[in-house]
């Protein structure tokens, strides 16, 4: 059973729908406790990355145009 740490980061990750991805195994170490475990299946999505879309060219981006000073 994971530490009380890993537990509030596997209930935080599912709260918020956080998913991770990859093709091997993750372990998830708690520095405070010494204690590692593999992050469960169910927050795992295996090496299915979801692509986030992308805008499009004439789409406003979010980030600030860089200005010259």
């Amino acid at each position: 059973m994971p530490c009380e740490h890993l537990q509030e980061l596997f209930a935080l990750c599912e709260k918020h729908d956080l998913h991770i991805a990859s093709q091997d195994a993750i372990k998830v170490v708690c520095r405070q406790c010494q204690e590692q475990e593999v992050c469960p299946s169910s927050l795992t999505d295996g090496d299915a990355v979801i692509e986030m879309p992308r805008p499009k060219a004439d789409e406003p981006s979010d980030r600030p145009a860089d200005s010259e000073d």
